[in-house]
């Protein structure tokens, strides 16, 4: 079963490696070559099972994708109804949710309707609750998001949750509908959670009971999760095979203890099945109340396998569990192996099966087994967390070694006990969920010391596939027995991960990053030694560009703290970001067009210069008596370097493009210009696009933005000019190279050349 597993998740890898999802005929043509290798050789049986993957993932894709909302639909008034199929997420100004759909627009799901939505709403005080049979009033667009080294793939993980468009609801649109309610389970989770957040109040920890009793993640506070991500501890509020473990095993060893107090039961059901049976139980309902989550149903299809070999008597390898579980995961949804939680829980189970599999008489000991886990977990994953963060956490032994003993052995325990006595007996329900939150407050000063440590964190910049599969062998290699000889060169495999950088820039050279933030600006100047980020993104209720974009982009590039950040203005969509770029490098010297509104920035003048690298950096807005708010503050950057220079504006207007014709008109021409305003008519003077005559005129912009930014005006003059027009909705970052002795060149348009098949184009 180990090796169907890896064969059939080969197949299901394949199809999820393709940028461009293949045709039936493309089917036929993969998969009939390979079923007539497998009749005819016995040896290659084992390919049935890749074509099994490969077959099942394609078709799974194809009807994912056909559920997609068709482009006729999108940003139209819509009727929709349908049931609320998750547990709204509160924000302090909206709600959101998913909705399983019943009609959209009059029709039922199939080719152009989704089956399932995502929507926001702004009426707080009318959430709807999970199950409930509404009518809403529906605005929509295709699934679209943030395309950047390091961010989080949003539209992937939209496609393989099958959400098919996301939207909003029209103020005073929504009815409820009769009928009976759906999702039983779901309508449970909610009501135990309802009762833990009735029971817990404002307790700063209730989003942490939340995630461990129901698998809720959704409540614990970015602050938290930052401390969990840093130390490594994540997966103790994540609702894990670990987890599941531990529920089983207290119940099978409660049954055991009592069944065999009663002759009557002893004689009816010997004890380790009664004990087996009640704990596969426990299991199942748990995962229940998690979700279903990747690791839960990994961790259940591998306990039922144990306990289906404990009643029929068989021998249970705990390779061919593993490989059962995996089939079991891929065959229950196939394109979860697209997901980070997928590698990481099958990862972290591979790797202790692997480091103790037959040498369990190594360390007898609990603390040495303990230590040897960490080490089995911390060394297997390495390279997977190196690859999906571009980060390891070098505090994780130590931070685990304490959390994971008081998470096992107090919190989860504590926690699930006080959600079953709620129902019946809620002031012992509340005062155990009460102990397990004040556990997480005494240990929680240690954690936050720990991942405010400044070695805490390891960046280095994504490894290639060749380099992956490099240091996964000097992963294994490490962990070999200690009597195997030439271990160390394992090490040798790692190092590579760590050692290697981006292709170096020249001196005289620099590179201009412009990233995909959505209707905003963030872009980041590279010389040889030196990084300037010129504007941060927007800012959301609970989130910002700099959090979700800009620091991503910089860990996968391996730059540390920027030399420099200019806030052109104080407009949130230029500055909204650098409040995380700030909380994490405090004393990062910052310059503004509006310092007042723009709290710790110095004022940028006109004049202002400084040379990184052989690059000549200059200011050339506003002057001294200039505007110091609104666009006209914007700061103008002007980059020189041997192999080219570029403009940046950042939202100038008209009148500002004047002052800028008269002071300095013979130096203006650039051959990068970064856009004023996302392309807006109130700037782009076709006398501005004649100075600078760019070659390439960039545009930052958001997905279906309500300005529908570009004009079709400034385009036009861009185009007559001569100049070739990019974006950041269908390129995603865009990336330009200007080295000496080369031309001005476009290196990366990263939703193009990171496209999957699920992409938006």
């Amino acid at each position: 079963m180990g090796i169907a597993g890896i064969a059939m998740l080969a197949g299901v890898l394949a199809v999820l490696a393709l940028p461009v999802l293949p045709g039936w005929q493309g089917l036929l043509l993969v998969g009939l070559p390979l079923a007539l290798l497998a009749w005819w050789s016995r040896p290659a049986r084992v390919l049935i099972w890749l074509l099994i993957g490969f077959t099942w993932c394609w078709w799974s894709a194809q009807q994912q994708l056909s559920l997609r909302l068709t482009p006729a639909l999108e940003g139209r008034d819509l009727n929709a109804s349908g049931w609320v199929a998750s547990i709204p997420q509160l924000h302090p100004e909206y709600a959101s949710f998913e909705f399983a759909v019943e009609q959209l627009d009059g029709r039922a799901p199939g080719q152009g309707i989704p089956k399932l939505l995502r929507l926001s709403c702004s009426d707080l005080a009318a959430v709807p609750a999970p199950g409930q049979h509404w009518q809403f009033r529906v605005r929509l667009k295709r699934p679209h998001g943030y395309m950047n080294p390091g961010s989080f793939d949003y539209e992937g993980w939209l496609f393989r949750h099958g959400i098919g468009a996301t939207g909003y609801v029209l103020r005073t649109q929504a009815t409820a509908l009769a009928g009976p309610q759906r999702f039983p389970l779901l309508r449970a989770r909610a009501t135990i959670l309802k009762a833990m957040q009735s029971a817990l109040g404002s307790n700063p920890f209730s989003g942490v009971a939340a995630a461990l009793a129901i698998g809720d993640g959704g409540r614990i506070s970015t602050k938290q999760w930052r401390v969990f991500q840093n130390t490594g501890t994540a997966h103790l509020v994540t609702v894990s095979g670990l987890h599941i473990a531990l529920v089983a095993g207290l119940v099978f060893l409660l049954v055991k203890l009592l069944w065999r107090r009663s002759a009557w039961l002893v004689t009816r059901m010997p004890v380790p099945i009664a004990g087996a049976l009640a704990a596969l139980l426990a299991a199942s309902i748990y995962a229940a109340m998690a979700g279903f989550s990747v690791p839960t149903q990994r961790s259940l299809i591998q306990f039922a396998a144990v306990i289906g070999a404990v009643l029929l008597r068989r021998h249970a390898r705990l390779w061919d569990m593993l490989g059962l579980a995996l089939i079991g995961v891929l065959v229950l949804n196939p394109l979860s192996a697209a997901e980070i939680g997928f590698w990481l829980s099958f990862g972290a189970v591979a790797a202790i099966f692997y480091a103790f599999s037959g040498r369990l008489h190594i360390s007898r000991g609990k603390i040495m087994q303990l230590l040897r886990t960490q080490w089995a977990v911390g060394i297997g994953l390495l390279p997977l967390l190196v690859f999906f963060f571009q980060r390891t956490t070098l505090v994780a032994p130590l931070a685990n070694l304490v959390a994971v003993p008081v998470y096992d052995m107090l919190v989860v325990p504590w926690v699930l006990l006080g959600v079953m006595f709620l129902g019946f007996w809620p002031w012992a329900g509340t005062l155990l969920l009460k102990l397990a939150t004040g556990v997480i407050a005494v240990t929680w000063p240690l954690l936050e010391h720990l991942a405010e440590l400044p070695a805490s964190q390891w960046s280095t910049p994504a490894p290639s596939l060749p380099l992956l599969a490099c240091a996964v062998v000097g992963a294994i290699w490490l962990m070999l027995p200690r009597r195997m000889p030439a271990r160390w060169l394992g090490v040798l495999l790692l190092l590579p991960l760590f050692v290697h950088r981006p292709s170096a820039i020249p001196v005289g050279g620099f590179n201009l990053a412009l990233l995909d933030v959505g209707q905003g600006l963030s872009t980041v100047i590279r010389t040889a030694r030196h990084t300037l980020v010129y504007d941060t993104g927007p800012a959301f209720l609970d989130s910002d560009a700099g959090q979700l974009v800009v620091i991503p982009w910089l860990r996968s590039q391996a730059l540390a703290v920027p030399d420099m950040t200019i806030v052109s203005h104080a407009d949130n969509d230029h500055a909204g970001g650098l409040r995380s770029l700030r909380a994490l490098w405090p004393a990062m010297p910052v310059l503004s067009g509006a310092p007042a509104r723009v709290a710790g920035a110095e004022r940028c003048v006109r004049g202002q210069s400084w040379e990184w690298d052989g690059v000549r950096f200059e200011i050339l807005s506003p002057a001294v008596d200039g505007p110091s708010d609104g666009n006209d503050a914007s700061c103008v950057l002007q980059i020189s370097g041997a192999g080219g220079n570029a403009l940046l504006v950042g939202d100038l207007m008209r009148s500002g493009e004047q002052r800028l014709l008269q002071l300095d008109l013979p130096r203006l021409g650039s051959d990068v210009l970064v856009v004023a305003h996302h392309g807006s008519r109130s700037s782009s003077s076709a006398e501005f696009i004649e100075a600078v005559a760019p070659r390439f005129a960039l545009f930052a912009m958001g997905y279906r933005n309500r300005w529908n930014f570009p004009s079709k005006q400034v385009l036009q003059a861009y185009r007559e000019a001569g100049a070739g027009l990019l974006d950041t909705v269908s390129s995603g970052t865009l990336e330009m190279r200007l080295w000496p002795a080369q031309e001005p060149v476009v290196q990366s348009r990263w939703r193009l050349d990171h496209a999957h098949f699920w992409t938006t184009q």
